[in-house]
């Protein structure tokens, strides 16, 4: 039995590391695309833009944003695996977001300058990305509850999930601006971060004992 446990143990510990792997796909993804983008500005412009019908960098953007999405779904399992024992919500909405975003990367790509109203893939789009983003922000809040026995890590993580729906209000208020792109990198890496903190937690095997 006590090697079965350390098989899970280990198995978990391995899963977190989906984490900072995810922050690195993106991080990946969106250097790289706006690279190979002619005249593309990350301050001013979506992130979406990059994997726009016809974008240049496609072919760049999309396996690399497919891989970021698709660790999502393994370290979520790892959440639920290795934290407190407590409800599944909080991983489980993670998780979903991280399945919508690889369906939404393979297969609704935003229309050019992802203009509203254009075309029902472009739309679908809009979508499942902003209740995606939502999912996400909820399922970190879940996700504290099940650290009380550590104040300091569940206060981290609801801060973190205020401080990305203060900048999801902001970014969607100022979509049509000049800052979009800035204040949506600002949100992504809010939540970003904590995968790639959380993450290196649980490899250290740093959350089995609380």
């Amino acid at each position: 039995m006590a090697d079965a446990v350390t098989g899970r143990d280990r198995a978990t510990a391995t899963l977190g590391l989906c984490g900072p792997l995810a922050a690195l796909m993106f991080l990946a993804a969106d250097l790289a695309g706006a690279a190979a983008t002619p005249g593309y500005s990350m301050t001013s412009q979506a992130i979406s833009e990059l994997m726009e019908r016809g974008a240049p960098a496609k072919r760049i953007v999309d396996p690399l944003l497919v891989a970021y999405h698709g660790l999502v779904m393994p370290f979520a399992l790892a959440l639920h695996r290795g934290l407190p024992a407590g409800g599944a919500a909080g991983p489980l909405l993670i998780g979903v977001a991280g399945a919508a975003g690889v369906i939404l990367t393979l297969f609704f790509p935003c229309d050019p300058g992802c203009a509203p109203f254009v075309s029902l893939r472009g739309m679908l789009h809009i979508f499942i990305a902003i209740p995606m983003g939502f999912a996400i922000l909820i399922g970190l809040w879940r996700v504290a509850g099940r650290l009380r026995a550590r104040p300091a890590l569940a206060r981290y993580t609801r801060v973190t999930a205020a401080l990305g729906l203060l900048l999801a209000v902001v970014t969607v208020a100022l979509a049509e601006t000049q800052v979009v792109g800035l204040f949506e990198r600002a949100l992504t890496w809010s939540y970003l971060q904590w995968y790639a903190v959380t993450g290196w937690l649980l490899w250290r095997g740093a959350l089995s004992a609380a």
